[in-house]
């Protein structure tokens, strides 16, 4: 066989005739394979071509598969032959080809092939529903004379599909996925692309709000004749820029593509509508030295309206790119598309999710729709819907399907348990006494009894995948039989309505009683609101215990944490949750972030040690706090460090490290630790990141704040009443009225610097506990501990660097001596000068 007659389609045919026939233990390969592999695909010209004489492709590959497991299979043969019949059609098919003038042999010419052999099985199960040679030889005649009246012959089709996708036989098949909403859109599009001139639609809008999919619906509504009359004949190409310069090594090579492409859709006369995804792209695209790009070669050809285009950009690439060609902008009608409201990409997701669940072979959940919308609104604002809400879907089916598809865990443990019920049966073997065959007995018959468990549990978990393989199927020939009935409708063929009506009612009867059995195992199987959660989680960069937390429980958790930890202050805690809690209630849109607080008050008094709180509680910990000490940001080249070098400048790739930072960790505490120090134009940035929740870096793009909260520190020697005054001393006024609230932390009393110290200690506690260290102390130890420093100007820092001197050295100490064993227990007491001492 010379595979150089042969087209790809064909080769892939044969490949897989010949595994068909080794699952199916048959001694040879015969043209029943052939046929039945070109026929079991959703996809081929011999299947349009028999669909459309109403043959009910289903019926016919049913009987042919029938026929195969009717065949031979000898038992102890292991060479696989090809028959006479299959030899003969190869040969044959390579004279029908020539004989259509076609230079390498598709499918139909082995298909036609085998009709002519009318001698064959599969001939004769064919003829069964009046499918003959001449009868589907004619039909293939039609088709490439419809083809060709419309100025569209196979050969073009052929060459326009070396540089994009044939939308409109996409949809014929059903490959494109249904379209919900978007009217207003998609009859714009209409009533541009009807027009005499100037009829060259753009559609203009955010990455991810449905830019293709209003096209895509297009292409469906042209398909379903739900269109002027002018459009219902229209084939629509989507034109793939990769392909078309992929390969051109040399000048000239580019143009001399795209001309003869142009060339193609200009000599179809109307019929052919070219989609350009990205339409940016063209400008400069395919460009080198002494050629020209693309919106130069198509400026012409739109300018006489010899080409149908319909284009997709964002807004920003529109201006930058489109705006600046005043020739090319002339030729396009501006389109704008908005991002769906939440309540429409909830139904664009329930038009789809079938699709989806076909593919990953799982059962969505309408609350886990619900979910995936709110969630991706809320978490994920910087991306648009419906796009960020189907990725959620997508992939959270796909984290299903992955559990699926893995053994389960209970299966697992049996097996380890059997596993080492063995192991111990081989050691008992060796001994002789009585009570070692008595339990030698026993264990024999637990591994009989577990082995037995185990056997009936894979059996039903085999049984239960196989049940949810059959309903898979069983929904995928529903959908198609669902679009060969609409074909039918639009056609008229009454006759073959009726057999696939009878069929489409079979198949839904058999699906029902399936999905009726009792599942045999308890598969994960649904995506519910926990993987929808999970996946948002993952996305956002936050800890999943904050999307699954009830939020009273977490926000009244909160306050109570806060104040245990946070010693004194309370009503600057109260003020900080409360604006948490307007910011989880989303009853009122806020362009802001969640807070913006200015802490003012000495060293020591825990400024900073309030935004690691806040970072441990409400968002992933410390690794969710940004500190930036404002002492580094005293000169004006310090704001590259903020939002990046500006073009031109070393490092304006890389972007700014502050703004990156918030760009993957969108849910975080920002910490300017002493702002007074910074240079005033930092100050600025800061500002206006408050005033409007967002901020533009270096390369333009948008950096979203809302969901951070922002702590600012000055170090201020006053009392309470003085403060506000040394503020505005330090601090610009405009700077200061961006604040939603300013908080002065007084200094400790003795009260609250006991606190702290008792607090501590408790935390040296639980670290050494981690160690099998039992730590014991009594009050006199917490009095004696806050007299080692002067706490009055030290503040919190007083009590750490004495813990640390006078109870964690002398521990550690006493560790590396090797006098501390595990489950030990220390205890801190006074000596009779009241020194802290450890004690055995």
């Amino acid at each position: 066989m010379d595979v150089s007659k042969y087209s790809q389609a064909v080769i892939d045919t044969i490949k897989e005739a010949h595994k068909i026939a080794i699952k199916n233990e048959n001694l040879e390969v015969t043209e029943l394979h052939i046929m039945y592999c070109i026929l079991k695909n959703s996809d081929n010209e011999v299947i349009r071509a028999i669909t459309n004489m109403g043959i009910v492709v289903k019926s016919l590959t049913d009987d042919i598969k029938n026929a195969i497991s009717k065949l031979k299979s000898p038992k102890g043969v292991t060479n696989l032959y090809v028959s006479r019949t299959y030899q003969k059609v190869l040969i044959v098919s390579q004279e029908i080809a020539r004989g259509m003038y076609d230079s390498l042999v598709s499918q139909k010419h082995i298909f036609l092939a085998i009709l002519k052999e009318d001698y064959t099985q599969g001939a004769q199960i064919a003829q069964r529903y009046n499918l003959n040679y001449e009868i589907l030889e004619k039909e293939f005649d039609k088709i490439n004379s419809e083809n060709i009246a419309r100025g569209i012959t196979d050969e073009t089709l052929k060459e326009l599909s070396k540089y994009g996708r044939n939308l409109t036989k996409e949809a014929i098949d059903g490959k494109l996925d249904p379209i919900i909403g978007r009217d207003e859109e998609t009859k714009g599009v209409i009533r541009i692309l009807s027009r005499r001139i100037k009829n060259n639609p753009v559609l203009i809008g955010e990455a991810g709000v449905g830019k293709t999919a209003i096209v895509e619906g297009l292409v469906q509504r042209i398909v379903k004749q739900d269109v002027p009359d002018i459009l219902k004949d229209k084939i629509v190409f989507a034109l793939d820029m990769t392909s078309l310069i992929a390969g051109a090594k040399y000048r000239g090579d580019f143009e001399d593509r795209l001309k003869k492409l142009l060339e193609i859709i200009k000599d179809s006369n109307g019929k052919i509508i070219m989609f350009i995804d990205e339409l940016h792209n063209i400008i400069g695209a395919g460009n080198t030295s002494g050629t020209m790009d693309t919106s130069n070669i198509l400026k012409p050809m739109l300018a006489r309206g010899e080409i149908l285009v319909v284009g997709a950009t964002t807004l920003d690439e529109y201006k930058k790119y489109i705006e600046k060609d005043g020739a090319l902008e002339r030729r396009f009608q501006k389109i704008l598309v908005e991002e769906p409201t939440q309540e429409d990409t909830i139904s664009i997701l329930r038009g789809i999710k079938s699709k989806y669940e076909r593919h990953h072979k799982v059962q969505i959940t309408d609350l886990a729709i619900i979910d995936a919308v709110k969630l991706s609104k809320r978490y994920l604002s910087s991306r648009k819907l419906p796009d960020i809400a189907i990725d959620i879907i997508d992939e959270a089916s796909s984290l299903v399907r992955m559990y699926t598809d893995e053994r389960p865990l209970e299966l697992e443990d049996l097996n380890r348990k059997i596993l080492q019920l063995e192991t111990e049966k081989v050691l008992l073997k060796r001994e002789v006494d009585e009570v070692s065959k008595h339990r030698l007995a026993e264990l024999e018959k637990t591994i009989e009894q577990e082995k037995n468990i185990l056997l009936e549990k894979e059996d039903a978990y085999i049984k239960e995948r196989q049940r949810q393989e059959e309903i898979s199927n069983l929904q995928t020939d529903l959908e198609l039989l669902t679009l060969q009935i609409e074909d039918a409708k639009e056609k008229h063929s009454f006759d073959k309505l009726g057999d696939l009506m009878k069929l489409k009612e079979e198949t839904d009867n058999n699906l029902k009683e399936v999905k009726s059995i009792t599942p045999y195992y308890p598969l994960r199987i649904q995506v519910t609101q926990k993987e929808v959660k999970e996946i948002v989680a993952k996305l956002a960069g936050m800890p999943e215990k904050n999307l699954e937390t009830d939020e009273l429980a977490l926000i009244s958790n909160l306050k109570e944490n806060l104040k245990y930890e946070f010693i004194g202050s309370e009503n600057m805690i109260d003020r900080i949750v409360d604006a948490y809690i307007r910011s989880r209630g989303d009853l009122v849109e806020k362009n802001r972030p969640i807070g913006a607080y200015l802490l003012a008050g000495s060293s020591g008094v825990g400024k900073s040690y309030i935004a690691k709180l806040l970072a441990n509680y409400i968002y992933d910990g410390e690794k969710s706090l940004v500190a930036l000490d404002m002492s580094e940001f005293t000169d004006k080249s310090s704001i590259t460090k903020l939002i990046g070098a500006p073009p031109g400048y070393i490092g304006f790739e890389t972007g700014g490290a502050f703004t990156e930072t918030i760009r993957t960790r969108p849910y975080s505490v920002i910490l300017f630790d002493n702002i007074d120090m910074a240079q005033l134009e930092v100050t600025a940035i800061i500002s206006q990141i408050i005033k409007n929740g967002k901020i533009n870096d270096s390369k333009g793009r948008n950096i979203d704040f809302k969901n951070t909260v922002i702590i600012c520190t000055v170090n201020i020697n006053s009392d309470k009443n003085k403060y506000l005054d040394l503020l505005k001393t330090k601090l610009q006024f405009s700077f200061l009225s961006s604040f939603d609230e300013i908080f002065f932390i007084d200094k400790f009393d003795k009260k609250s610097i006991k606190k702290v110290a008792k607090l501590s200690l408790q935390k040296l506690s639980q670290e050494l506990s981690t160690n099998q260290i039992n730590l014991v102390w009594n009050e006199e130890v917490e009095d004696e501990l806050i007299t080692y420093f002067d706490y009055e100007n030290m503040g919190a820092i007083a009590i750490s660097n004495a813990i640390e001197q006078y109870i964690l050295t002398p521990i550690s100490m006493k560790n590396l001596q090797g006098k501390l064993k595990k489950f030990s227990t220390v205890r801190l007491v006074l000596d009779e000068e009241n020194n802290i001492i450890l004690q055995d």
